[in-house]
C-alpha cells in the first residue's frame, strides 16, 4: 500500500477533525466561563445585599423587641399595678422623692432606648397619663404637652378600650412641648384583658429612628422602606447616593418583621457594567488556544495516522495473501467474525443467567430466608416476588416413565411439560415459574398477587396438566402440588407438601407387593435445608434470621394441630441443633442441656420452645459480641460464595485466598470463626447432602461424584463412606 503524505484528503481530515475538537470546546467554555463568572458575581452580590437587608432588619426588630421587653417589666411594676387600683393607695405608698424617682427611671428607661421621643402610660378608667413630668388627666396632657389633632386623639381613645399586645399605628405629627414632632406610636396593654386598665404608649421619634438606622445601616443600599400593611410608613435614602445613582437600575429586598407587622424593603443599586477581566481573560484566552490547537491537532494527527498507515500496509498484506480483493473484504470479515464471538459470548451469559435464576428458584423451594442479596436476585432476574404475594408450588415428576434414561424421550417430555404449563396457567390466569429440579422432575411455583386455589382449582389444575402433557408426549407424569401459602417462604412449605406427596406415591408404587414395607411417618415439620440455614445463621449470629425460621417452624407445626408428644420431639430436634452449634463454637453446652432437660420433663411444651428460643437468642449474641463489623462482613461474603459454588470442583482455600485477596491461613481462621468449623468439613456436608438426593433420584455414582465436585470418583466415595457410614451405591439402593 502506498504511504501516505501529507497531502492525504484522510490526514487532511484528521487534521480539521482535531482543529475542531480541540478549539470548539475551548471557545465554548471560555464563553460559559465568561457568563459564569457574571452570573457567580451577580450572585455573590444579591447574597451580600441579602445578608445585609436581613442585618438591617434584625437591627429594627431588636429595638422593637426591646420596646416589647421594655413594655413587660413595665408591667410588673409595683407601681403601675397600684396605680391601676380603683384607691390612692399609690399616693399613700410612694411619697414624692420616690415618684420623682420612679419618673427619672422611667424617663431613663425611656431614653436609653435611643429611639424614643418619650412615653407614657395612660391609664383609661382614671383617665389619668403618667409621664416623665408627672401626673396628668388625658385630656390636659393631649393638649398642653403632647398636642395631636382631633382625628389622632380619637383614634387614641379607640384603641385604649382593646387588649393590644403590641401595636405599632401609622406616623403621626404632634408637638412637645410646642417642638413639632413626626412620631411612631406604639402600645402595649400592660393588663390582659379586654379594657385594660393601664396602657403603655410609646412614641418613636423618626429623626430618632433615622439616626439609629445610619449607624447600624451601612453603606451598600440605596434606600430602606419600612410598610405596614403595605402602606409606607417610614422611608430612608442613602445619602451618599447622590443624583447619579438615582438614574441607575435598583432592585429591593424584602424581608418581613419577626417583631410586628412591619415589612422591610431595602433597595441596592444593580451594577450593569461587566468587569473587563470577565472579557479579557476568556479572549486572551482564546487568541492563544488558535495557534496552540493548530499545533496540538497537527502532531496528534500526525500519530494517530501513523497506527492506520500500518494497519492498512498489514490489511493489504492480508488481502493478498487471503486473494480476497480488497481490504474491505477482509474489514468486513473481520467484523463478522467478531459479530460471531459476540453472539457466542451473548449466548454464555444468557445460559448464565439462566443457570443462575434456576438455582436462585431451587433456594426458595428449599426455603431460603431472604435477606438483601436475595432481594437483589429477585429484582436482577425480574421475577416480581414479594413477601405480600401468595404462591404455589407444584411437582412434576417422570420417575414413572421407565424410559427417563433416553434422552431424546426426556426431551419430548421437557418440551410437552412446557407447553402444558404455559396453556394451562394462561388460561387460568396465573404467573408461573417452570424449572428442573433433578433429572426426571419439574417444579412450577405458581404466584399472583390475590388469594387462589380454592374450591379444589389446584388439584383441576393439576389434572389439567397430566391431561395435556399426556396427550402431547404419550407419558403420564405424577403431578402434586401443596397448599396456597403466603410469603416467599411459603413457596418451601408448599414444595415440601407436594413433594411428601410425590415420595408417598414413589414409595407406594416401589413396594406395592411388599407388605412389610411401611414410610415413616413424620408429623411434624423440620425440612432439612431449614435446619442447615438454621446452624449457618447461629453460627454467624444472624439473630433476626434465626428468629424468622423459628417463627415459621412455629406458625407451619401449629397449623398441623401436632400432639404435645411430637412437638415436644420437634422442640427436642431444635435444641439438639442449637447444643450442637455450641459445641462447635467451643462453648459449654451443658448448663443449657440440663435446663432444658428439666423443662422437659416437667412437660410444659410453651416452656421448652421459650427456652430453646432464648438459647438461640443468647448464641447469636455471643457470637456477634465476638465478631467485629470488618469480620463478620468478609466472613458472611466467604460463606456466601461457597454456599453457592460449593459444587464447583477448584473450591479450595487457596481459590478463596485468591479471590478475597488474603492468605490461605487467613482464609482458614475467618471461615472458623463465622461457622465454627473447618472448611472442608462444611465444604464435604454440602456436597454430601447434595450427593445424597441426587442418589435418591437414581443417579449414577459416577454422576453424583462430578455434579457435586469431585473430580476423582474414589474420592467422592471415601468422602461419603466418611460422612454416611455406606456406600453411595448402597446408600442408593435403600428405600425412599
Amino acid at each position: 500500500m502506498r504511504n501516505r503524505s501529507f497531502s492525504s484528503s484522510t490526514f487532511r481530515k484528521t487534521f480539521l477533525s482535531y482543529t475542531a475538537i480541540l478549539l470548539i470546546p475551548i471557545i465554548v467554555f471560555s464563553v460559559l466561563n465568561m457568563y459564569r463568572n457574571v452570573m457567580e458575581q451577580k450572585r455573590e452580590l444579591h447574597e451580600k445585599h441579602a445578608v445585609d437587608a436581613k442585618r438591617i432588619a434584625d437591627s429594627v426588630d431588636n429595638k422593637l423587641n426591646e420596646l416589647k421587653n421594655f413594655g413587660k417589666a413595665l408591667g410588673e411594676e409595683s407601681w403601675v399595678v397600684k396605680l391601676m387600683a380603683n384607691s390612692n393607695v399609690y399616693d399613700q405608698e410612694f411619697d414624692l422623692t420616690r415618684k420623682l424617682e420612679i419618673r427619672n427611671s422611667f424617663q431613663n428607661t425611656i431614653d436609653g432606648l435611643n429611639i424614643l421621643s418619650f412615653g407614657v402610660v395612660i391609664y383609661p378608667e382614671k383617665k389619668l397619663v403618667f409621664s416623665p413630668w408627672g401626673e396628668y388627666a388625658v385630656d390636659d396632657f393631649m393638649l398642653s404637652v403632647a398636642e395631636f389633632d382631633e382625628k389622632t386623639r380619637l383614634q387614641f381613645a379607640e384603641a385604649l378600650r382593646d387588649y393590644a399586645y403590641f401595636t405599632i399605628m401609622q406616623p403621626v405629627n404632634m408637638k412637645l412641648w410646642d417642638d413639632q414632632k413626626r412620631v411612631i406610636p406604639v402600645l402595649q396593654s400592660l393588663e390582659v384583658v379586654n379594657n385594660p386598665r393601664a396602657v403603655l404608649l410609646l412614641f418613636i421619634d423618626q429623626s430618632y429612628f433615622t439616626n439609629y438606622l445610619k449607624r447600624s445601616g451601612g453603606s451598600d443600599y440605596s434606600e430602606i422602606v419600612i410598610s405596614d400593611q403595605e402602606k409606607p410608613i417610614y422611608r430612608l435614602m442613602q445619602p451618599a447616593a447622590g443624583n447619579s445613582q438615582e438614574a441607575d437600575a435598583t432592585y429591593g429586598i424584602d424581608v418581613p418583621s419577626r417583631a410586628s407587622n412591619w415589612q422591610y424593603t431595602v433597595t441596592y443599586p444593580v451594577n450593569t457594567l461587566l468587569d473587563m477581566q470577565n472579557l479579557l481573560g476568556p479572549l486572551l484566552v482564546i487568541l492563544i488556544s488558535v495557534p496552540l490547537g493548530a499545533v496540538a491537532a497537527f502532531l496528534l494527527a500526525k500519530i494517530s495516522y501513523r497506527p492506520l498507515a500500518a494497519l492498512l500496509r498489514k490489511l493489504s498484506v492480508a488481502v493478498r495473501n487471503d486473494d480476497t480483493g480488497s481490504e474491505y473484504n477482509l474489514i468486513e470479515k473481520s467484523f463478522d467474525r467478531l459479530m460471531t464471538e459476540n453472539d457466542r459470548l451473548q449466548q454464555a451469559v444468557q445460559d448464565y443467567e439462566s443457570a443462575a435464576k434456576s438455582n436462585l428458584l431451587l433456594r426458595l423451594l428449599k426455603g431460603y430466608f431472604t435477606d438483601e442479596q436475595h432481594w437483589n436476585e429477585l429484582n436482577k432476574f425480574r421475577l416480581g416476588y414479594t413477601d405480600e404475594m401468595f404462591y404455589c408450588a407444584m411437582v412434576i415428576s417422570f420417575h414413572a416413565n421407565h424410559a427417563r434414561d433416553d434422552a431424546d424421550t426426556m426431551r419430548k417430555s421437557e418440551i410437552a411439560t412446557i407447553m402444558a404449563a404455559d396453556s394451562v396457567m394462561t388460561r387460568h390466569k396465573l404467573r408461573y415459574e417452570l424449572f428442573e429440579v433433578t433429572n426426571a422432575d419439574k417444579a412450577l411455583i405458581i404466584s399472583s398477587n390475590q388469594p387462589f386455589g380454592g374450591d379444589g382449582a389446584m388439584a383441576h389444575i393439576a389434572s389439567e396438566m397430566v391431561v395435556q402433557i399426556m396427550e402431547a408426549c404419550g407419558f403420564q407424569p405424577d403431578v402434586f402440588h401443596g397448599a396456597v401459602e403466603s410469603g416467599l417462604v411459603g413457596i418451601s412449605k408448599s414444595y415440601y407438601a407436594a413433594n411428601e406427596s410425590l415420595q408417598v406415591a414413589l414409595f407406594a408404587r416401589s413396594h406395592l407387593h411388599d407388605k412389610e414395607a411401611y414410610l415413616p411417618d413424620v408429623e411434624y415439620y423440620y425440612p432439612t435445608d431449614w435446619e442447615v440455614q438454621m446452624i449457618n445463621n447461629l453460627k454467624v449470629g444472624n439473630l433476626d434470621t434465626l428468629t424468622h425460621i423459628l417463627d415459621e417452624i412455629g406458625v407451619e407445626n401449629r397449623k398441623r394441630q401436632l400432639p404435645e408428644a411430637s412437638m415436644a420431639k420437634l422442640i427436642t430436634l431444635l435444641m439438639e441443633t442449637m447444643l450442637r452449634v455450641l459445641r462447635e463454637l467451643n462453648i459449654d453446652a451443658g448448663i443449657y442441656a440440663k435446663q432444658f432437660e428439666n423443662r422437659r420433663k416437667a412437660e410444659n411444651v410453651d416452656a421448652m420452645w421459650g427456652y430453646m428460643a432464648e438459647v438461640g437468642m443468647l448464641i447469636c449474641e455471643r457470637v456477634r459480641y465476638s465478631n467485629t463489623p470488618l469480620t463478620m462482613e468478609a466472613g458472611g461474603k466467604l460463606l456466601q460464595y461457597v454456599n453457592d459454588n460449593y459444587t464447583a470442583s477448584d473450591v479450595s482455600l487457596k481459590k478463596l485466598a485468591e479471590l478475597f485477596q488474603m492468605s490461605v491461613s487467613g482464609v482458614s481462621k475467618l471461615f472458623k470463626e463465622v461457622t465454627g468449623i473447618n472448611f472442608y468439613d462444611y465444604l464435604c456436608r454440602l456436597r454430601m447432602e447434595t450427593a445424597k438426593e441426587l442418589l435418591r433420584d437414581k443417579n449414577s455414582v459416577d454422576d453424583v461424584a462430578h455434579r457435586v465436585g469431585y473430580e476423582n470418583v474414589y474420592s467422592f466415595k471415601r468422602a461419603f463412606v466418611r460422612y454416611e457410614g455406606i456406600k453411595p451405591d448402597e446408600y442408593a439402593q435403600l428405600p425412599l
